[in-house]
């Protein structure tokens, strides 16, 4: 797939403008928070955010400078499992996912890779440590790899919950859109 395709499925799960007040990430449109909207230069009411600005930040913000679209080139499934959770829960916590994901699944570096370095920095090194568990481990491997990812992602979510009982009102909403 490609990120147009990804991005029309996450802005239907996103859903217009919404400003709960409970939500830490307060007034958004698109998913797109009014902190990240004002960081990428919109100065204009959140509900008037218009779709082809909210497009652009992901695409910018969140796809190419995470470097998920090199990802995508070796999976779109994983591509869009990142995209997603770096919307959701922030880029700073999605990018290193991979790489803690792939070091639990390289049975100690005897799978055909070493522990990668979790930097988030998904340069050759962890490209190609990807490239290598598909190749070893193939579709199966890659439902595990997502199931890993959304574990990860469903931890998170309890941990924001347990901390903040308040935003337990998104929980069921998180995981039922975002953990499959």
């Amino acid at each position: 797939m490609n990120i147009e395709q990804y991005l029309e499925e996450l802005i239907k799960r996103e859903g217009g403008y919404v400003n709960n007040p409970a939500d830490r990430g307060g007034a958004t449109k698109y998913g797109i928070t009014e902190a990240v909207a004002r960081t990428n230069g919109f100065k204009g009411n959140m509900k008037d955010l218009p779709l082809d600005v909210a497009k652009s930040i992901y695409r910018k913000q969140y796809w190419t400078a995470p470097r998920f679209d090199q990802v995508n080139v070796i999976s779109s499934l994983v591509a869009e499992e990142l995209l997603d959770t770096g919307v959701n829960c922030g880029t700073g916590f999605a990018k290193p996912l991979l790489q803690r994901a792939l070091n639990l699944l390289n049975n100690q570096g005897k799978a055909g890779f070493p522990d990668l370095e979790i930097d988030g920095v998904y340069g050759s090194v962890t490209l190609n440590a990807l490239k290598a568990f598909l190749a070893k481990r193939g579709k199966e491997g890659e439902k595990v790899l997502l199931r890993v990812l959304n574990i990860m992602q469903g931890q998170r979510y309890i941990e924001i919950c347990e901390r903040n009982p308040t935003q337990e009102q998104f929980f069921y909403g998180w995981i039922a859109n975002r953990i499959s």
